[in-house]
């Protein structure tokens, strides 16, 4: 090991380079197939009932908590 690999003591933690994607994708996952669902159920004459919007709900939580751990600024 070269004394290049190693971070020098006086830098801050480096983060970890995806952090928050997991979440991001499980968001758009959640949030497509609740429109996917709605538009379907639309188009074949089906009835909605306000259950259809937990997946909704949940998938906006995920992909704004995925984006607030991306955030890296200081605070």
């Amino acid at each position: 090991m070269n004394w290049t690999d190693r971070p020098p003591s006086w830098l801050p933690p480096l983060p970890p380079p995806h952090r928050g994607r997991a979440l991001i994708v499980l968001g758009w996952i959640l949030v497509g197939g609740s429109f996917v669902y709605i538009f379907i159920m639309s188009y074949l004459g089906g009835t909605h009932t306000l259950l259809t919007l937990v997946p909704l709900l949940l998938g906006l939580l995920c992909l704004i908590s995925g984006l607030l751990r991306r955030d890296t600024r200081e605070r």
